[in-house]
């Protein structure tokens, strides 16, 4: 009888070790989800951004663990591009790939952080509506850097984002007034000249109203990085130095292109009138003009018949030496000498418009309207 049972004992305790190894066997098969597992999701189907979104939530993804099948941890990647280049031999070729922390099962953008990737990254439009293409990627990476075997989970949405031209901060020198000149006393659009490539050349517009009368107008330009930078009179009109008095120019008033070089100490003064030059008016350097508007500091044209399909730049005293066209993503840039570049800016509507060329913001934050 004892035998009997330590027989059917060595039999129990086999089958529990065989139930036991099919049982670990079976938690290291692989099984690929399904997309739809994954449930992937944005918080919004359309985002609209403007310098006021900037610092809010505007959209979230989320999306499932997915389930493999076995104890692996998948990473998980979103993937943005337009839908244009999702297909064909080089699918998703230009996507900009945006990887995952380590367990993260969403990504929130603020409205700076999409208005980045969409419009400098992804280099879509401005002002306009583009449908995005998102696709999750859920992969199982080995830890010896080999490439897994395992296929990696899909799962992809769309929605639509329109973008803005965000102004970027560029190093500046404020135009302070001097005697009864009153200005701003912190950084202002309109009173700005900029570093755009952040080096030691700044460009601006600038409205010098001849406040004082016979002599002109007389101020000096601050730095906005350092406070004790202070630039003025540097012996003659086209020179400058640090801590000395006022700058002075004459005649005035005049709308002016103004350009300084804070290493070689030199500044120049161009007095500017703009003009719209098109099809619509046969290409005239003088027949169009934009008047400026001192409540805004804008340039503006009223009652301007534009016709779609058509084409017009924005020219200065009667010649293209200096003049501004669009960059491919449709930027505004300067297109004159000795760059010579650009395209002319499209017509998209016919009508009669108000067109505003916005140069206050100084060098790399020029732009244009057509309302």
């Amino acid at each position: 009888m004892k035998k009997i049972f330590n027989q059917l004992s060595i039999i129990l305790l086999l089958c529990t070790v065989m139930f036991g190894c099919k049982k670990a066997e079976s938690t290291n098969v692989i099984a690929v989800p399904s997309a739809g597992t994954l449930a992937f999701k944005s918080s919004a189907s359309s985002v609209v951004l403007t310098a006021a979104t900037d610092a809010a939530n505007v959209v979230t993804f989320s999306f499932n663990a997915a389930n493999f099948g076995a104890t692996v941890v998948p990473t998980y990647s979103l993937e943005f591009d337009l839908p244009a280049d999702t297909s064909g031999a080089n699918a998703w070729g230009k996507a900009v790939v945006v990887k995952l922390p380590e367990a993260a099962l969403s990504k929130v953008y603020t409205g700076a952080d999409f208005n980045s990737l969409t419009s400098v990254q992804l280099n879509l439009p401005t002002g306009t509506v583009s449908t995005l293409a998102v696709r999750l990627k859920a992969e199982v990476n080995q830890n010896t850097g080999v490439a897994s075997t395992i296929k990696p989970v899909y799962s992809t949405i769309t929605l639509t984002v329109s973008p803005y031209k965000a102004t970027v901060e560029y190093p500046a020198l404020l135009a302070r007034g001097g005697n009864s000149w009153k200005t701003p006393g912190t950084r202002t659009n309109g009173f700005l000249l900029t570093s755009a490539r952040f080096n030691s050349k700044y460009e601006g517009y600038l409205n010098l109203p001849n406040a004082d009368g016979f002599g002109g107008d007389a101020f000096q330009l601050a730095s906005t990085l350092d406070p004790n930078k202070v630039y003025g009179w540097g012996g003659t009109a086209t020179t400058m130095s640090l801590n000395s008095g006022n700058l002075y120019l004459t005649p005035s008033p005049a709308y002016l292109k103004v350009n300084a070089d804070v290493d070689a100490l030199t500044i120049s003064y161009t007095p500017v009138k703009f003009f719209i030059s098109g099809d619509d008016n046969g290409w005239s350097l003088t027949s169009t003009p934009l008047n400026f508007n001192a409540a805004t500091g804008k340039l503006e044209a009223a009652n301007v018949a534009l016709t779609a399909g058509k084409a017009f730049v924005f020219t200065c005293n009667g010649s293209y030496d200096i003049s501004y066209k669009v960059d491919a993503s449709g930027n505004l840039m300067f297109a004159g000498a000795p760059a010579w570049g650009g395209i002319n800016i499209p017509v998209t509507k016919t009508g009669v418009f108000t067109v505003t060329l916005d140069l206050s913001a100084g060098d790399g934050n020029y732009t244009y309207t057509i309302k």
